[in-house]
Formats: structure tokens, C-alpha cells, sequence
């Protein structure tokens, strides 16, 4: 089985690009091609995590999904690839892509507490956030290839967002993680502050046309974060036992719940 073939059928066939207006191409070909970048950096940080799980151990079931992630984010910057190259053209978008994220040193943490904080920037933050945004995106999708797109990465990105509130489940003593409260506000605004900031300087409300391909409005983005926020994350770490005094402060200071 080629190892970049989507777990479910595609209807890529049926993406007419002929039949689709000039500016929704570039709009939504745009926004999937920066998507392909975003998945490919999620290998490298998938793959430090499991370097660093491997080496402070942990739960089997937590290291073989983690690992098994940095796999899953290679065909995912692959479905994102070929929706963006139908949109724009394939000269339009890289076939190969190169890099790795900036990941945050937390120089003053432990080797153990800087594997705790990077799963919680990456699975508990990071991917659990995406999972709320592409499952609103997948219910204004209307066209079947970017629906197929959508529940293909959907059915994985659960599982990554999954697995790092598994293993902080796992690590909820205080003692293991001392610095993760204070760590809080600056991962919030690497996860969700620039999403905040992008609806305030470049406004965009609700398009039907944009989001029948799977696309959605920095408005509509940030007020899923926001509900994110609220429903999902910050119940999630106080059922944990994570002091969200910090974070919380820093949400309030910039008004992310009002929305």
C-alpha cells in the first residue's frame, strides 16, 4: 500500500478547476497550499516528541501513537499538496518540501519537564485545536473532495490531540511539570494569538463559495478558537489539575472569551 494514500477515497476527479471562479481557486489553493506547509513541520515536531518520550519514557500506547504521527503528517501535507495544486496548478505548488519547526528550548526545564511541555504545546494545544477548527470547517464543506480531504485528516488529528492529554494524564503531579502554569500564556499566544490578531488587522467574514472547499474566515476562525478555549481546553487541564491562573489572566487581559 503506497504509504501516502489517504486512509479514505478522495474524489479528487471530481474537483473542476475550470468550474470554479478565478478568486476561489486562488483564495482557498492559497490557504490549503499554506496548510501543506504546516503538516509537513508537524513531522519534525512529531518526531522530537518521540525522541524525547523515548528517551524520558512513557505510556506504550502514548510513544506508538506519537510516533505513528509523524507518519500521518506526511500524507496529510500530501492531501493538501494535491487539493492545492487542482486549485492552483501543479506548477504553482512545491512537490517537496523542507524544514523543521522552531520549537520552544525551555532551557530552564528538566529533559522530563521539557517533553511534558512539548506535548502540551503540541497535542493538547496545537492539534486539539485543529481538530474544533477542521471539524467546523468540515460541516460548512460542501464539495465531496474537500470533504473527503477534511475527514481524512480529521480521523488522525483526533488521535494527536488525544494522545497528549493521555500522557499529561499520565504526568498530572505538579512535581513532574512545576513550570507548565507559567509556560501557559506564551504557548497560548503561539497557538492561538496569531489566529486572534489575524481577525482584528485583516477582518473576513463568512463566505459560502470559500467554504465549500474548506476554507473559513479569520472571524469564524477565531471565534472557534475562542469556543475551543472555553469548552475544551481550559476544562480539560482543570479536570487535570493544571493551575490555570496565569493562563487565564492572560486570556482575560486580552478579552480572547468575548468573542
Amino acid at each position: 500500500m503506497d504509504p501516502l494514500e489517504p486512509r479514505r477515497k478522495i474524489p479528487w476527479e471530481a474537483l473542476d478547476a475550470g468550474a470554479i471562479d478565478a478568486r476561489v481557486r486562488a483564495k482557498v489553493g492559497g490557504a490549503w497550499r499554506a496548510r501543506m506547509k504546516q503538516e509537513h513541520l508537524a513531522v519534525g515536531a512529531f518526531a522530537l516528541l518521540t525522541s524525547e518520550l523515548a528517551a524520558e519514557g512513557c505510556e506504550p500506547v502514548v510513544l506508538s501513537r506519537v510516533a505513528w504521527a509523524a507518519s500521518d503528517e506526511v500524507r496529510h501535507a500530501d492531501v493538501c499538496r494535491r487539493l492545492a495544486a487542482l486549485l492552483l496548478g501543479d506548477s504553482a505548488v512545491p512537490h517537496r518540501l523542507r524544514g523543521v519547526p522552531r520549537v520552544p528550548s525551555h532551557p530552564e526545564a528538566s529533559a522530563g519537564e521539557r517533553a511534558i511541555l512539548h506535548v502540551v504545546e503540541m497535542c493538547c494545544l496545537s492539534e486539539t485545536l485543529t481538530c474544533v477548527y477542521l471539524t467546523e470547517m468540515l460541516a460548512r464543506a460542501t464539495h465531496p473532495a474537500a470533504r473527503a480531504a477534511l475527514e481524512s485528516l480529521l480521523e488522525d488529528e483526533i488521535d494527536h490531540g488525544r494522545v497528549g492529554w493521555a500522557h499529561l494524564a499520565t504526568r498530572r503531579d505538579p512535581a513532574l511539570a512545576p513550570g507548565l502554569p507559567g509556560a501557559l500564556p506564551a504557548m497560548l499566544e503561539r497557538t492561538v494569538g496569531w489566529v486572534m490578531k489575524l481577525a482584528e488587522t485583516h477582518p473576513e467574514p463568512d463566505d459560502r463559495s470559500l467554504e465549500a472547499l474548506g476554507y473559513l474566515g479569520h472571524d469564524a476562525g477565531a471565534a472557534i478558537f475562542a469556543r475551543a478555549l472555553r469548552d475544551v481546553i481550559l476544562p480539560g487541564f482543570e479536570v487535570l489539575g493544571v493551575d490555570l491562573g496565569p493562563a487565564r489572566q492572560y486570556i482575560a487581559e486580552r478579552r480572547w472569551l468575548a468573542r
